[in-house]
């Protein structure tokens, strides 16, 4: 008895089955043989799923449900652009794509996707905007390029998810004119920083910045230092972001300088001076002196600045001194007292040979000039004066000049006496005269360069 149940049973089920396909096979055939679409077909992005030929020509060209799949984070997104998209297909390429089709594509339901190249595309850019932007996700980090801080540290670049939506659009009108499926993964269009801190230029910068701040350029005056290192550098540097270029102001050498001969000139100045008889004078005037050349120092800093080197060196001179400091004449010259007329040679801080001389008659054109002056030249030989010029010619042996006037110290052989008040009625044209054996031994004695003091 379950036996036959069980046929029965069976039965049933056959004859279901069989009036299910049949049913199937009915409906499908009906839309196949009525030029009708699958009901999991699209063309060109548009569903045109169970509908004629016509039906589905009317809806792409309408861009009825026109959708764009977009990707961010592995996360799949459908936007319907159709309100900003026009399209014209051609019937005969449709219809190719229905016909395409087998019956068992249609019997089973298979997903269809033609892609058919419009005819014509237009595009409203304004509105595609409106739409993404509405609908994508919201930028969370904004990109920022590489840069250099107030501190002038390098400042990594920051990778923001901000959609650069000109190119964006730019590619979906372009694909839409294909016709062909549109999927875009976001990643690919996010805005990314123009200077990251591998940019040949960046590295440029950061290079400069490492270039300055090991740089130190020292100006020796004796003992004391004047310093140009990064902490004075990096107040005169300049860093333009938009154009990444880092600039050194050089405006403030001139200044520096001016500074450094303000501080360390000693030419012209008042001295302090021991003298041998007379205690501690006073003494101005004299060409012995440190006298900085501001052009040419000035230049030859900016030279260094521009090659970015460290270097200790000194400043230009126009005019030196024997060494720095508050007494730059040091402990070997020559000293002159016209009061006492008496001419003392100290080498090394230690007398070594004295005498009595003749300075300058007391009048205005014919006085020993005070100051503290330095021996710029020696010579052996030689006529003074000229009769024309001077009013005078007068053969020496030793020559040893002193001042820009022209004076110096030399032998006198025509003269029998010195020291006393001579000078006074009969006293030289400036020069400081000196018995010839003295002046000889007091020649091999001097170097070009050896302070002459004169008071």
């Amino acid at each position: 008895m379950w036996k036959k149940r069980l046929l029965i049973i069976a039965r049933i089920i056959v004859c279901v089955v069989l009036l299910g396909v049949a049913g199937a096979f009915l409906y499908n055939s009906k839309e196949y043989f009525g030029n009708q679409f699958g009901r999991k077909t699209v063309i060109s992005n548009t569903d045109v799923s169970s509908l004629t030929v016509d039906e589905a020509v009317a809806v792409m060209n309408a861009s009825e449900g026109f959708s764009v799949e977009f990707s961010k984070d592995g996360i799949l997104q459908d936007i319907d652009i159709s309100a900003a998209v026009t399209r014209e297909f051609s019937k005969d390429e449709v219809t190719q794509c229905q016909k395409s089709s087998s019956f068992q594509e249609y019997l089973f339901g298979r997903e269809k996707d033609y892609q058919v190249k419009p005819a014509r595309s237009v595009v409203d850019e304004a509105k595609l905007r409106e739409i993404l932007e509405q609908s994508l996700p919201q930028p969370t980090t904004k990109s920022e390029d590489a840069y250099i801080n107030e501190k002038f540290e390098l400042v990594p670049e920051i990778f923001g998810d901000e959609v650069d939506y000109d190119r964006l659009i730019g590619d979906i009108t372009e694909g839409i004119g294909t016709g062909l499926k549109l999927d875009y993964k976001l990643e690919d269009y996010y805005i990314v920083p123009k200077y990251t801190k591998e940019n040949e230029d960046i590295v440029k910068v950061v290079k400069e910045i490492d270039a300055y701040s090991a740089m130190k350029i020292e100006y020796e005056f004796g003992e004391e230092k004047e310093v140009i290192d990064w902490e004075k550098l990096k107040k005169y540097l300049k860093y333009d972001k938009k154009k990444v270029t880092l600039t050194l102001k050089t405006k403030w050498v001139e200044q520096f300088v001016q500074d450094l001969s303000k501080k360390y000139n000693t030419y012209g100045k008042a001295r302090k001076f021991k003298t041998t008889k007379d205690g501690t004078v006073e003494i101005k005037g004299g060409i012995l002196g440190w006298w900085i050349n501001q052009d040419e120092t000035a230049k030859q800093l900016k030279k260094l600045l521009k090659q970015k080197k460290s270097k200790t060196l000194e400043p230009v001179y126009r005019n030196v001194a024997v060494q720095h400091g508050k007494d730059d004449v040091g402990d070997t010259y020559v000293e002159v007292s016209i009061e006492r007329q008496h001419v003392w040679f100290y080498k090394d801080g230690k007398l070594k040979m004295d005498s009595d001389c003749v300075t300058g008659k007391l009048t205005k054109d014919r006085k020993t000039t005070v100051g503290v002056h330095r021996l710029y030249g020696k010579q052996r030989d030689r006529y003074l004066g000229t009769i024309a010029v001077q009013g005078y010619r007068s053969f020496v042996h030793y020559w040893m000049p002193f001042n820009w006037d022209g004076q110096g110290l030399h032998d006198a052989n025509w003269r029998s006496k010195f020291g006393g008040k001579i000078y006074k009625s009969g006293g030289s044209h400036g020069c400081v005269n000196l018995p010839p054996s003295f002046a000889g031994k007091l020649y091999e004695q001097l170097e070009v360069g050896t302070p002459v003091v004169v008071y």
